[in-house]
């Protein structure tokens, strides 16, 4: 138990540390190239990294289950595949990376809370899932939090950007969908390694395909140590490889249920890096929707639980 903890807490610190990561880099990458370099910073070199790292060690993990899979793959099976990985690994990365360009850390990690009841939103809609008691008091509990936080981040720059949030919206979309896919292949019965593995090598082809018409092979050779050190080791195999492998070694030990409950928490790191590291400023609106974003998701999370307590137990 307590080694699960630890495999949760490391998990919070990672992804909670994605965005402030991302933006950081993007920074570094405008800096570099106003000094006359060249672009060192774009989705495309930095998602290409991330993903294909991420996919190489979740095939390798996962190498048994991918054999035996590839070939039971029906025309059905892989074009449900390949719409979870454009969506969750290729569409929603991109919008990811894109709101940030436009707004800050804070915003776009409240923007993206959304993710969570509008996924659940969609699994009763489509999977005929049973939503939550709570879910009424969840969604209004949620868009007070939004409301008042996204008032209070717009308040020191006097707006928000439209097309920061136009991108908000398609990455949560994407996100939703790339969920809602990856609940159905899960059902099938396929593993980590071709969900996850297999569509984040497939995601790092695109991304190195649009690098290389966009902005040619100098994109992947401007590999200054700063670069190698920020992207490679700190991005791709720190955040989304240790990410994924500490949420996957802590579903092992305390079940996707508690997983899941602690893991809105990341809104926390996320808010907090970006106030200490980023210096971006955090009002009391902020504080205060944000920790009404957490409270429903967590509410969202346990009635989830309890609902399912009792087919259990029957």
């Amino acid at each position: 138990m307590k080694a699960g903890a630890y495999l949760l807490a490391v998990y919070i610190l990672l992804r909670g540390s994605d965005s402030t990561v991302l933006k950081a880099l993007q920074q570094a990458g405008s800096l570099t190239h106003k000094a006359g370099g060249p672009e060192a910073i774009s989705f495309c070199n930095v998602f290409f990294f991330s993903s294909l790292i991420c996919g190489l060690a979740m095939v390798l993990i996962d190498r048994r289950g991918v054999t035996t899979s590839l070939p039971r793959l029906q025309p059905k099976d892989r074009l449900l595949l390949a719409l979870q990985g454009l969506s969750g690994f290729f569409l929603g990365p991109v919008a990811f990376f894109l709101t940030l360009d436009h707004l800050g850390v804070v915003q776009q990690t409240l923007l993206f809370s959304l993710t969570v009841p509008l996924t659940a939103l969609g699994a009763h809609w489509w999977l005929k899932e049973r939503l939550p008691r709570s879910f009424p008091i969840t969604c209004a509990v949620l868009s007070v939090g939004l409301l008042l936080s996204h008032q209070g981040a717009m308040a020191p720059t006097g707006g928000s950007d439209v097309s920061g949030l136009l991108w908000a919206l398609v990455g949560v979309v994407a996100f939703v969908v790339s969920g809602l896919l990856a609940r159905f292949n899960d059902q099938s019965g396929w593993g980590v390694g071709l969900t996850v593995g297999v569509n984040s090598l497939g995601a790092s082809v695109l991304f190195g395909l649009i690098a290389l018409i966009l902005f040619g092979p100098s994109h992947f050779f401007y590999l200054r140590l700063w670069w190698v050190t920020a992207v490679i080791a700190g991005y791709a195999t720190i955040i989304t490889l240790g990410s994924q492998w500490s949420l996957m070694a802590a579903y092992r030990q305390l079940g996707v249920v508690s997983v899941t409950l602690w893991a809105s928490l990341t809104i926390v790191v996320a808010l907090a890096e970006a106030h200490l590291l980023l210096h971006e400023p955090i009002s009391a609106p902020v504080v205060l929707g944000a920790g009404l974003i957490v409270a429903a998701i967590g509410l969202h999370q346990a009635t989830c639980r309890l609902d399912a307590l009792p087919a259990k137990q029957a």
